[in-house]
């Protein structure tokens, strides 16, 4: 490739111009996804290490995701996190007895919904929800739209990843009544 200054851009016929600017737009978008990419890569399998993660639930006290944690119940959605209201609701007992942390990515929220909107709902509910506000802290959490991840743990190491897509497979697989 030939290097320009910049003054023999302005030289270049139009359309020339225009094509080496595309060129070089797409080179530089294609630069900014590389670390896209590669956080898929990182993503969480069997046998690994979920690093200790604390967010603060729906009445900013510390939800913990630790050594002790059995069973993460991560909605990174709408659709996904009321799954998780139905399938919880009449039953918040569950997260206690089976060491059960429940996290939603609440992200993409805007801050105004957040505060208006979706706190006072969440502040009705009987069991805490760790509130993801940064996509960072669990973009290595593996997801599928609508659907909710269990993920099962053993002394922080990942022993098993489910995809529950309703209340009632929640139900069923935590082995509480419907």
């Amino acid at each position: 490739m030939t290097h320009r200054s910049a003054s023999s851009f302005l030289a270049l016929p139009p359309s020339t111009a225009r094509r080496q600017a595309l060129r070089a737009g797409a080179a530089l978008l294609a630069v900014a996804l590389l670390p896209a990419a590669g956080a898929a890569e990182s993503e969480l399998v069997v046998g690994s290490a979920l690093p200790p993660l604390s967010v603060n639930d729906q009445f900013d006290r510390p939800v913990v995701v630790d050594a002790g944690t059995r069973l993460v119940l991560f909605a990174a959605d709408k659709a996904a996190g009321d799954v998780a209201t139905e399938a919880l609701k009449a039953h918040p007992e569950v997260l206690a007895q089976q060491r059960l942390v429940y996290l939603a990515d609440i992200s993409g929220m805007p801050a105004v919904i957040t505060r208006m909107f979706a706190l006072p709902k969440m502040r009705d509910l009987p069991f805490p929800v760790g509130l993801v506000r940064d996509a960072q802290l669990t973009a290595a959490l593996p997801r599928k739209a609508g659907t909710l991840t269990l993920i099962m743990l053993d002394g922080g190491t990942v022993r098993g990843i489910e995809y529950l897509p309703d209340a009632a497979a929640v139900r069923g697989r935590l082995g509480i009544a419907g």
